[in-house]
């Protein structure tokens, strides 16, 4: 996966750069950006910046109005204050509805969403005045679901990140209140569908991806518990590691399709979730972490082990499917199922070290692993990650010894001699491809 296609746009302003000092001419431009699946001839990228400044002008614009109205909002006759919150949300409305039957699009679109924020105040403000309901939450979710249908219409990525924003709140409101979500899964819906039929959004792709994970956590959650609420347990952590094995998966599958946009997203994906593999291998290179573990009072350690065995296969039949890194995701799959095996019922405090140690061996082979596949497929980002990987496993181990100092001591040397094999390798591989010394 090459972090070029999540700067492709930059790719192709560039190029024109290219084109006037005669680099490469305007028709193999076109060629490279067809390929990334983007538009060379397309003027509307250089928008964008301007695109966001108008809509948070309208954003705090619709925020100024409504501190205005609440400045006041005592000395205003009942009867006007409805009246005027209906007025000014269906004229703000009406002006956006009339933008867009001129062709304006984006206007409309603009003037679209200062009218959510001022439908989502009417809601909050109306409520008030006459003591509407007492579980405030609900003024958050019809906010929300109000949004959803002109995101939908109009195919727009900025009200539908308005309508997510609003339905993530609902459900962490909802979740504190100790509530359960049930309709959350409408937004998830409504966001794939987005991601199907609109234009790219990487902000709306990993919004998804977040939006299931916690949903399904707090699913976890309201099973795991006796009581409401979001209890989050060590299970959730275990659960939450398991997810990397089918989203890493997912990500390779996406890769191969022949879909610029899944492409990117399996690439965003995939590299995002291997960063936080990596961080929280970190984590658990240290002993407290699996100190605090082995000491949990576990409730349904047979349910964990069961989706874990189910998150393992599907990260390895999505692996299968892509023809990619099938043997290291069956080799962390194995160890996932083995280690909540031994946490479960073989582990006690007192092998806390042993866990750590193991750990840090795991980590060692993630290094060496991507070193491996950064060399094999001519990947510098893989490699790099990889050899910041070690070092920063060997700076841990400096301060927090795995050992005595000969155990360290043997740690250092087998990291230097890695390092130094995989510089000579990298170089070799380079000189018989004519990359130079």
């Amino acid at each position: 996966m090459r972090l070029i296609r999540l700067l492709k746009k930059d790719l192709a302003q560039e190029m024109t750069t290219w084109i006037d000092e005669g680099i490469i001419s305007k028709e193999q431009a076109e060629d490279i950006c067809t390929h990334y699946g983007i538009d060379f001839n397309d003027q509307s990228s250089p928008f964008y910046g301007y695109s966001v400044l108008v809509t948070l002008a309208y954003l705090f614009l619709g925020l100024a109005v409504i501190t205005l109205i609440s400045a006041n909002w005592e000395e205003i006759p009942r009867f006007l204050r409805m009246s005027g919150l209906i007025a000014i949300t269906l004229g703000v409305h009406i002006w956006g509805l009339k933008n867009y039957h001129s062709g304006n699009r984006n206007a409309a679109v603009a003037w679209f969403f200062l009218g959510s924020i001022f439908y989502g105040a009417s809601l909050m403000l109306i409520a008030q005045i006459y003591h509407i309901g007492e579980h405030f939450p609900d003024g958050i979710f019809w906010w929300a679901l109000g949004v959803l249908p002109l995101a939908l219409l109009l195919n727009s990525t900025l009200l539908m990140i308005l309508t997510f924003a609003l339905g993530f709140i609902w459900f962490f409101v909802e979740s504190s209140l100790n509530f359960y979500p049930t309709l959350f899964p409408l937004f998830l819906l409504a966001l794939l569908l987005q991601l199907i039929r609109g234009k790219q959004s990487y902000t709306l792709f990993i919004g998804l991806i977040m939006g299931v994970v916690f949903w399904a956590e707090y699913t976890l959650a309201w099973y795991l518990n006796d009581t409401p609420g979001f209890y989050f347990g060590s299970e959730h952590l275990l659960f939450a590691i398991g997810l990397f094995l089918p989203l890493h998966g997912f990500a390779k599958w996406l890769v191969i399709r022949k879909n610029n946009s899944l492409i990117d997203y399996g690439t965003v994906l995939g590299v995002w979730t291997l960063r936080f593999g990596i961080v929280l291998f970190f984590v658990l290179s240290f002993e407290g972490p699996w100190r605090a573990l082995l000491k949990s009072d576990w409730r349904m350690p047979g349910l964990i082990m069961g989706l874990a065995l189910f998150f393992s296969i599907i990260g390895v039949v999505f692996s299968y499917a892509a023809r990619q890194q099938i043997i290291s995701t069956v080799f962390f799959g194995v160890v996932y199922l083995v280690s909540l095996a031994a946490l479960f019922w073989v582990g006690d405090e007192n092998d806390s070290l042993v866990f750590q140690f193991i750990g840090n061996i795991i980590l060692l082979a993630m290094g060496i692993w991507l070193i491996i596949q950064g060399i094999k497929a001519n990947l510098s980002h893989y490699f790099f990650l990889g050899v910041v990987t070690i070092l920063l496993t060997g700076l841990l181990r400096y301060i927090d010894f795995v050992g005595d100092y000969m155990g360290a001591t043997v740690l250092f040397t087998v990291f230097a001699a890695i390092l130094l094999f995989a510089a000579r390798y990298w170089k070799s591989q380079h000189v018989k491809s004519g990359g130079g010394k």
